[in-house]
């Protein structure tokens, strides 16, 4: 039987990295797994070198436009590119 895949969530928000915030959009799509935990991957889009500086991080917190706050991993950037991807911690 296979899962019907459950529609993004987006929206705008804040990406802070080494406590410095930038305005981003986001594309986050989160689901249950075995144990009752949550796993969660998207996509973010902001200035350029904000998703360089977040990859080049590799960890960074994601703050949605209710106030929840995810500890993020950037896990893909394209140099010069608006987009970055990440997954939950």
């Amino acid at each position: 039987m296979r899962k019907s895949s459950a529609v993004p969530r987006t929206g705008q928000g804040a990406l802070t990295i080494a406590r410095e915030s930038q305005a981003i959009a986001f594309s986050l799509q989160v689901s249950a797994a075995p144990g009752g935990r949550r796993i969660g991957k998207g996509s973010l889009t902001g200035e350029p070198e904000a998703m360089r500086q977040a990859f080049r991080a590799g960890d960074a917190r994601l703050t949605l436009d209710d106030g929840t706050e995810h500890l993020i991993a950037i896990v893909a950037h394209t140099e010069g590119d608006g987009t970055a991807y990440f997954e939950l911690r």
